[in-house]
């Protein structure tokens, strides 16, 4: 996806999450079965299965001048920690 903006990406809001779809689609247990409920997550660059040298590397190759946000949702008692740490 960030190849297909190619020049035309101007913002990259970053996110580090979990793969849904390992485990054998059952990395998230929901109650009740078969609820609507839908798993978003932030968390830290490096916490998660994100590839992020794939994603550094691209955008590098980009040489994307753009703006980059990263929100963390899961680490409120730590959020000044994980604001610090991120790139």
């Amino acid at each position: 996806m960030t190849r297909y903006a190619g020049d035309r990406l101007r913002h990259a809001h970053i996110a580090d999450s979990f793969n849904h779809k390992r485990s054998s689609g059952l990395r998230y247990i929901l109650n009740p079965p078969g609820t609507a409920a839908r798993i978003h997550q932030h968390l830290d660059i490096g916490q998660g299965e994100v590839d992020r040298d794939a994603f550094f590397g691209i955008v590098r190759e980009l040489e994307f001048d753009g703006v980059a946000t990263a929100c963390v949702f899961d680490w409120e008692e730590r959020a000044r920690e994980s604001s610090a740490f991120m790139p």
